[in-house]
């Protein structure tokens, strides 16, 4: 096998309680930024850095400016989910982080997250208070919504930074800024590759809970973040604020039909109608993109057969179920 062909493994040059994970696609000076922000914090965290396929000498980069920092260089540009899977099953330490290249921790993340880890020894996973990266007065996320009508949101998106001021308990994590324990990943298993990119965080905070591990967002845990930044396709709705593009409104609507199968029940039918009618008639009306919306669930029904299977063998703890799951979804 030719040498272009095989993953290439560094492991990081030193092992702590924190190792975080950053895939990266074509985005060497964001990751510049993001592995400075890291190397700011207070207190210090192992790096593994997961180069996909890139063609703007990522690993080159790392390897000269960040010597102590693990790299994973695939051969070939797989999406998110695989990038990512490929740094996590590589994770040693207690607790293994996510981070997307396009984001920026602040000074004290890697402390309030290890404070949360201590705190919350109950909780299988954390959320980060994830903020707008030009304006960080707003927010971006905290923590992630699924709901009844089958639409996935970032809770608290476009409100005022400090409106969830508290940890609290929160249903979904973004692996934009998300930190899981190792034990938990190894019980419930490592994102969905079907998902390819987008979502798949979703799904995995699902499975995370239905297998009994909660989710704490961590107010205090503090990320700058831009908006779909490592996707080189995108356009701005001006109105909004949200970025969309072709990649990103097929993967977004496949993968919502099969987070739909796999983990809504038939009760909530008529607002799963509602929610695709809704969609449906936005992208018709104002963002655009039809046919990529209608390629995505025509992608999505081909591939629900899987979904059906996964859903039959969903690991349940004996104190969750998909009505008490459910309950957590929000109207």
């Amino acid at each position: 096998m030719d040498a272009r062909d095989r993953t290439i493994w560094k492991p990081p040059a030193f092992q702590s309680k924190l190792t975080v994970v950053i895939p990266s696609w074509n985005g060497r000076e964001m990751l510049r930024r993001c592995m400075r922000a890291l190397g700011d914090n207070t207190q210090e965290c192992s790096v593994i850095v997961v180069d996909d396929g890139s063609k703007d000498q990522t690993v080159e980069m790392v390897e000269r400016d960040f010597p102590e920092a693990g790299i994973v260089s695939l051969p070939r540009n797989s999406g998110f989910a695989v990038a990512a899977n490929e740094g996590l099953a590589r994770v040693s330490s207690p607790l293994a982080g996510l981070l997307n290249n396009d984001t920026e921790p602040r000074s004290d993340w890697v402390a309030a997250v290890l404070a949360g880890a201590r705190d919350y020894p109950d909780c299988g996973f954390f959320a980060s208070r994830m903020v707008n990266y030009y304006n960080p007065e707003i927010l971006d996320s905290a923590g992630d919504l699924y709901l009844r009508t089958g639409m996935p949101l970032k809770r608290g998106n476009g409100l005022p930074a400090d409106t969830f001021p508290k940890d609290e308990q929160v249903l979904a994590a973004s692996a934009g800024a998300a930190v899981y324990r190792r034990q938990a990943l190894e019980q419930s298993g490592l994102l969905d590759e079907t998902y390819r990119m987008y979502l798949e965080d979703v799904d995995l905070s699902l499975r995370l809970q239905a297998s009994g591990f909660r989710c704490m967002y961590l107010s205090r845990a503090v990320v700058r973040h831009r908006e779909a930044a490592s996707d080189p396709d995108r356009n701005k709705d001006r109105k909004s604020g949200t970025f969309y593009s072709s990649r990103r409104v097929f993967w977004i609507s496949r993968n919502r039909w099969l987070l739909m199968v796999t983990w809504q029940p038939l009760r909530n039918l008529p607002w799963l109608l509602y929610g695709w009618a809704r969609s449906f008639a936005f992208h018709l009306f104002k963002a655009g993109f039809t046919k990529d919306f209608l390629r995505g669930i025509a992608s999505g029904i081909a591939a629900s057969p899987r979904a059906w299977k996964k859903r039959a063998h969903i690991r349940w703890s004996p104190e969750t179920s998909m009505k008490e799951l459910c309950k957590q979804y929000r109207r």
